[in-house]
């Protein structure tokens, strides 16, 4: 594509419902209801490597690049990423109890909150530091950088792992 040339939608397109679900159509017609939109590496690449998963989990489509689909569907899967990525950013944890699930009281940017994380393979640590934490509801926690956490949130994110 040269830089006089407009990126050109895919064959395929998708419908947002009333009840704010998304279905992909291919480009024979094929409807696929409930399609999940991700990325592949939210934090490195939020310009790009977007999959678009049916829900049986087969993927749809792949995107290498949102500003290469055009600019409405650019616009609609930035509008359904946002709402898919609420990611509350973990300034402080207060607490973590022993039990199973165990409970966190933490704070973060959106205010204090309360949940359960089932084990240690609910919390993925990247290689640049930073930490995402799933509760048992697939809620995701992110923390920036481990190390700038104050030393008692330190401890407790340490001893949970």
């Amino acid at each position: 594509m040269t830089h006089h040339d407009q990126p050109q939608p895919p064959a395929w397109r998708l419908e947002r419902l009333p009840h704010g679900r998304v279905d992909f159509v291919s480009a024979a017609g094929v409807r696929h209801p409930d399609v999940d939109i991700v990325r592949a590496f939210p934090f490195t690449r939020p310009e790009g490597l977007v999959a678009i998963v049916a829900d049986d989990g087969n993927e749809l489509a792949w995107i290498e690049r949102l500003d290469e689909v055009g600019p409405g569907l650019a616009a609609e899967l930035r509008a359904e990423l946002a709402a898919r990525e609420f990611l509350p950013v973990i300034t402080r944890i207060d607490a973590v109890n022993d039990a199973e699930p165990a409970e966190w009281t933490v704070q973060t940017d959106r205010g204090p909150r309360r949940f359960r994380v089932t084990g240690s393979d609910d919390v993925d640590r990247p290689a640049d530091g930073s930490a995402v934490v799933t509760d048992t509801f697939g809620v995701r926690y992110r923390i920036p950088a481990v190390a700038a956490l104050d030393p008692g949130s330190r401890r407790l994110f340490e001893k949970n792992l």
